[in-house]
This record gives structure tokens, C-alpha cells and sequence, in this order.
């Protein structure tokens, strides 16, 4: 029975004794291999088709609104924009060779938004996927997305910071006196409603530090509301309508109105004496054509929408109003109100409001980017990055030393007994030549030493 199990192939225990003879060299190839395949894998393979991908939401005060500080729309691809993305290479020096125009190109990094409900105030979820072949490893890809993060963070911040709530000079001197009046309470109405949409944002309580000084927001929106009151703003334009600063203009309140002051009398003085000259036609009962006169409804109509009597009216009261401002110039007494001194001193008053103003102006992007710094921040869903497209390593380590280890043993098992059986080939010829027994099949057992020898062979 065994001749013919050896004639047919290898027995299960030979293979286990041959194997158990080389099990450190198979175990050496088998763990070799791992070690290759772990390598290969790590950090060739799984680079090439990993994607890592983070959650975030954005945390700032306008984001309910799905606008930027200064009011713009927000856009969510802007997350992933070519400026974002350099930006965030910026953060950390590790991510300094980064080939993000490739990563765009390719379409290797991406950027989805969920929102958590359907009302306007509902939360919104922001996933950032790039491809792990641009980075190192696990830790770098995760780095850089948080960087993404924190440069749209920063985008915000500095949007915040540049906002500008006060009129420029060059606006503010190109406008004549009254539409200066118009400029400010715009200016006015402007802050007070900002630090109001803070206070329903957050309180009335709400501590800021400004200028290394910590106050409240309702404390803020105090010291502004008394700058220019509805009393002043009432007390500017009748000054400015009984003056007759209205249409004066300039930037610098010496030469330039003064100038102004100059030119605006000319054209009162010629008014003047134009409705001195109606006045008498129409008292003389002439029915002359005049270019303007006051309707029964208070407005200003041309002559043929009111009565005779009612364009007298309106142009006797026109030159009165003139001669308050003209005084003697016109033959009325005193100077007038409308003087180059009085005119630079309202002048003056209207230059000290909108300095105010322009003050309480930065004051309040101060306290707006304060806000925005203290309140402004990425809030990621998780710590690490979650990874698609990889092979799990152990997974790999496992399969390619059971792999290995089998390949190895059955090579060694086939050199071994391939060796084995080149060996046995020459005894077997030399026993086959001298008529011995074939050793395969065994010869007869010796005879037994305890046996007694044969008569005349024993001793005494």
C-alpha cells in the first residue's frame, strides 16, 4: 500500500515534514511579500484612488441670511475658488507645494452643500472632497481641507473689516448744502439701524472691545444717537431754508463758499428785481405770463393754473423770503442772512456733523468686525477625515501573507521533493545491479541474533 502512494505522488505528512524543514524561509518570503504589498499599497495604490472628504458647517452672523458682510450673495463654490484654495496653501508650510491648479482643472476637489430644513434660517452643511494622490498621507489631505476652511473664515472676516458705513469727503463737499443735509441723516438713519440689527441679533448687552475699551452694544448705539437728533437734523434745514444756504456748494469752506455766497446773490438780486417788475404788471392789471406761480394745492403751477391774485400772493411772499436773505442789497434793512460769514459758519456746522458722524462711522466697523472676529468660525461634524476608494491595509497585509506563505510552501515542497527523488534514483540503480532487493520494496528482516546457531557452530 505505501509503494503505491509513493509511486502516485507525495504524502500529506511528507508535505507537512517538508515544509516544516524550510518554515523559516517560507515564513521570510511570506512576510517579505506583506511587507511589499503593505508598501505598494500605502503608498502607491491607495494615494491614486483615495478621496477624503470633510464636514463643516460656517458659523457667522450674516450666515442665515446666505450673505457676506457687506450684503453680496454668498456662493458656496466660492469655498473651492482658486484664491481660497492658495490661501489655504498659505496656512502651512506643509501644504506649500500643493498643485492646486491641477486640482481644479481635474476636478479633483469638489465642494456640495445640505441644507437642514427649508425655512431661511436653516443650517447648512458643507462637505469639501479632494483627491488623496496631492498629498502625502491621510493627516496632510485632512490639514489642507481644514486650511480651505479657515481661508473662507479669514474671506469673511476681512469682507467685515473693509465694510465702510461713512461718506467720503469728495462725495460729501460735491453735494450743495442741502443735499450735505440728505447726506447725513442717510449717514444717521444708516448706523443706528446697523447697531439695532446687531441688538435683535444678539442683545442690548452684548460687550465689544473696541480700542482695547469694552462696552455694550447698547451703549455704542447711545453715544451715536445724540449726534444728530431729530432736533438738529430740524434745526439745520430750517437754518439752511430761511438762510438761503441751500443751493450754495463747495469743498473748502472759505474760498470756495465764498465764491458761492457771491454767485447766489447775483441770481437772488436778478430774481428780485424779475418779480418786482411781475408784481407791477399784475397790480397794474396787466395779465402778464409768469414763469411760476402757487396753486390753491400749495404747489408751484405756471400762470395760466392760478388766479391773478394768487401770483401776487406768491411772488410778493418769494421776494420777502429774498429780501430776509439780501437785506440791504435789495432794500431791506441789515445785512441779510445769506453773508459769507454766515454762510462759512453753517458751513463749518455741517463739516463738524459729518466729521462726527464719520467718526461714529468707523466706530461701528470697528465694532462689526469685532463681532464678526468673535462669532466667525468653521465647525467641523468631525475631527478626522473619512476616507473612500481605499483598501483596507490589514486586509491587504492578511491576504498577501496567506498568499505568499501558500506560493512559498509549494515551492519549496516541489524543490525539495524534486531534490528528495534525484537522490533516491542512483541507490535504487546500484541495489538493481548487484541483485539485491530493491530498497523501495523493502528487504528481509535479519535474523534474529537470539536464535541458536546451527549444530557443530555452538560454543561451549
Amino acid at each position: 500500500m505505501d509503494a503505491e502512494e509513493r509511486e502516485s505522488g507525495i504524502t500529506f505528512g511528507e508535505l507537512c515534514r517538508l515544509i516544516g524543514k524550510k518554515i523559516w524561509l517560507v515564513l521570510g518570503i511570506a512576510a517579505a511579500v506583506t511587507v511589499l504589498a503593505v508598501v505598494l499599497f500605502a503608498l502607491v495604490v491607495n494615494p491614486m484612488s483615495t478621496y477624503y472628504s470633510m464636514n463643516f458647517e460656517l458659523v457667522y452672523p450674516s450666515a442665515s441670511t446666505r450673505q457676506y458682510p457687506d450684503g453680496t450673495p454668498f456662493s458656496y463654490r466660492n469655498i473651492i475658488s482658486r484664491t481660497m484654495l492658495e490661501a489655504a496653501k498659505r496656512m502651512d508650510e506643509r501644504l506649500t507645494d500643493t498643485d492646486v491648479a491641477t486640482m481644479l482643472s481635474e476636478d479633483h476637489i469638489m465642494v456640495t452643500a445640505q441644507t437642514d430644513g427649508e425655512d431661511a434660517g436653516a443650517t447648512v452643511t458643507y462637505t469639501v472632497t479632494v483627491k488623496g494622490s496631492y498629498f502625502e498621507n491621510a493627516e496632510t489631505a485632512q490639514l489642507f481641507i481644514r486650511c480651505v476652511a479657515d481661508a473662507t473664515v479669514n474671506d469673511i472676516k476681512s469682507r467685515a473689516a473693509s465694510l465702510s458705513y461713512g461718506i467720503s469727503e469728495d462725495t460729501f463737499n460735491g453735494n450743495n448744502f442741502e443735499a450735505r443735509l440728505g447726506l447725513l441723516s442717510d449717514e444717521y438713519d444708516t448706523i443706528l439701524a446697523a447697531y439695532d440689527t446687531w441688538i435683535s441679533t444678539y442683545s442690548g448687552g452684548y460687550q465689544v472691545t473696541v480700542g482695547g475699551e469694552l462696552r455694550s452694544l447698547s451703549d455704542y448705539r447711545a453715544q451715536v444717537n445724540g449726534l444728530y437728533a431729530d432736533a438738529v437734523r430740524t434745526a439745520l434745514t430750517q437754518e439752511c431754508e430761511s438762510g438761503g444756504y441751500g443751493l450754495l456748494y463747495g469743498e473748502d469752506e472759505e474760498t470756495v463758499v465764498e465764491e458761492a455766497v457771491t454767485a447766489r446773490v447775483e441770481q437772488l438780486i436778478q430774481e428780485y428785481e424779475s418779480n418786482e417788475s411781475i408784481l407791477a404788471a399784475l397790480s397794474g392789471g396787466t395779465n402778464v405770463i409768469t414763469p411760476y406761480a402757487r396753486s390753491s394745492e400749495g404747489g408751484s403751477t405756471g400762470s395760466s393754473g392760478s388766479t391773478r391774485e394768487e401770483r401776487i400772493a406768491y411772488y410778493t411772499e418769494r421776494n420777502a423770503v429774498i429780501a430776509n436773505q439780501l437785506g440791504n442789497r435789495v432794500g431791506a434793512e441789515g445785512e441779510g442772512t445769506l453773508t459769507v460769514a454766515r454762510a462759512q459758519a453753517f458751513a463749518s456746522k455741517l463739516n463738524g456733523y459729518f466729521t462726527a458722524l464719520n467718526a461714529a462711522a468707523d466706530t461701528l466697523r470697528d465694532v462689526t468686525t469685532a463681532i464678526y472676529q468673535q462669532n466667525t468660525f468653521a465647525e467641523f461634524v468631525s475631527q478626522n477625515a473619512d476616507s473612500t476608494g481605499d483598501t483596507n491595509i490589514v486586509l491587504v497585509a492578511v491576504a498577501a501573507f496567506v498568499l505568499a506563505f501558500l506560493v512559498a510552501a509549494i515551492i519549496v515542497c516541489a524543490t525539495e521533493y524534486s531534490r528528495q527523488r534525484r537522490g533516491q534514483e542512483p541507490a535504487a540503480e546500484l541495489s538493481s545491479a548487484e541483485g539485491g532487493p530493491d530498497p523501495e520494496e523493502g528487504a528481509a528482516p535479519p535474523a534474529d541474533a537470539s536464535e541458536k546457531p546451527e549444530d557443530g557452530n555452538r560454543t561451549e
